[in-house]
């Protein structure tokens, strides 16, 4: 699941929200552009300005049902107000919010202001919005606050500096990961450090299938060095460089990606190696890595269940919708973990007696 900031007091948050009807006008005239401030000085937020932050979206989300609360944490004067507050109406597709991460990105002073006064920040508020059909929307907004008085509380949000359209995160069937069922045609890679089995999906990657059944059915991969290997990451095959079995395809070129919000790339799974986008020929690696780096992950944005299954067995989100992920071992990581460990040079071919694809076959799953 994605992971729930902490706001404020480490709790998270999931509040109802009000409808677009509940959302009152302008109460007053808007003077101030806000957009056209002159900076003086730019910060680096340390603590106390972040819980500050973190302090006003943790009390502006609590209230957001309430329309006479809400109006309190909007700066008055701002020219941008109206476009606030439909900003605000929007959010009433929303059964509920949870929020995922609030913080300053900027921070910075403004001319013709006080010293109580001219502080502004940007800030990140990224959330979880949960629709009425169901959907999970992961949107995230960059907000444009300005301090206008000596409290914790006298900030006030002036107007939205980016606003996201949202990326649907609802979770997905991980068929991914599943056993292949009796009578499937699963593939058997056998190679130096072992035994490979997996499963091939055709019906999300067809091309890339076809073009890696064909090829192996031929012989193409067979006494093929993995000459490129890093260890915690993958192991890669394909035709020698510059000779023309590099790009040599039963296509009689390159071919396009085949991109789905149903493949990742856990450890385990088998991708098309690319040299950019569409650039598709004969490579390919096996993902080996077991961990995830949680960074990726945060910039990424991924159906929940599928963020928390790279989480548990490993893999490489920022290859996601970059690579053509078109297979999955099922059986013999031990032997992708055995070729990965070997020892090689700073381009991962290995040094000494580099393991080899001996034959791969297509047989029926019992």
């Amino acid at each position: 699941m994605k992971k729930v900031i902490r706001i404020a007091t480490a709790l998270s948050l999931a509040v109802p929200l009000m409808s677009a009807s509940m959302v009152s006008a302008a109460p007053a005239p808007t003077a101030h552009d806000y957009n056209k401030e002159i900076q003086v000085n730019q910060f680096r937020p340390h603590g106390g300005d972040q819980a500050e932050v973190q302090e006003f979206f943790a009390e502006f989300v609590k209230n957001i049902a309430n329309p006479k609360e809400v109006e309190k944490f909007l700066a008055a004067d701002s020219q941008t107000r109206a476009a606030v507050q439909e900003y605000l109406a929007g959010l009433s597709q929303y059964k509920e919010v949870k929020v995922v991460e609030a913080k300053v990105e900027k921070l910075y002073t403004v001319a013709d202001y006080g010293a109580f006064t001219n502080y502004r920040a940007i800030a990140k508020f990224k959330y979880l919005g949960y629709t009425k059909d169901n959907k999970i929307i992961e949107k995230t907004d960059y907000i444009g606050l300005a301090k206008l008085g000596k409290e914790t509380t006298d900030w006030k949000l002036w107007g939205l500096v980016w606003q996201d359209t949202g990326i649907d995160v609802s979770d997905v069937k991980l068929f991914q990961l599943e056993k292949p069922a009796k009578g499937e045609e699963i593939c058997v890679i056998t190679t130096d450090a072992g035994v490979i089995k997996l499963r091939l999906f055709p019906d999300k990657a067809p091309k890339a299938v076809q073009n890696f059944k064909e090829l192996s059915k031929k012989g193409f991969y067979n006494e093929r060095l993995f000459h490129r290997v890093i260890n915690d990451f993958m192991i890669q095959i394909g035709g020698k460089e510059e000779t023309p079995e590099e790009n040599e395809t039963i296509f009689g070129g390159a071919f396009e990606d085949e991109f789905n919000r149903d493949l990742f790339h856990f450890r385990g799974a088998i991708s098309m190696g690319n040299e950019g986008p569409n650039s598709n020929t004969n490579h390919f690696f096996i993902v080996q890595s077991p961990n995830v780096d949680q960074q990726y992950l945060d910039l990424s944005a991924l159906p929940l269940n599928a963020e928390a299954k790279y989480q548990e067995i490993g893999g490489r989100a920022y290859l996601d919708n970059r690579h053509t992920v078109f297979g999955q071992v099922f059986e013999g990581m031990e032997a992708v973990d055995k070729i990965a460990a070997q020892n090689t040079d700073e381009n991962g071919l290995p040094l000494k007696d580099a393991m080899r694809i001996l034959k791969i076959e297509f047989v029926k799953y019992e």
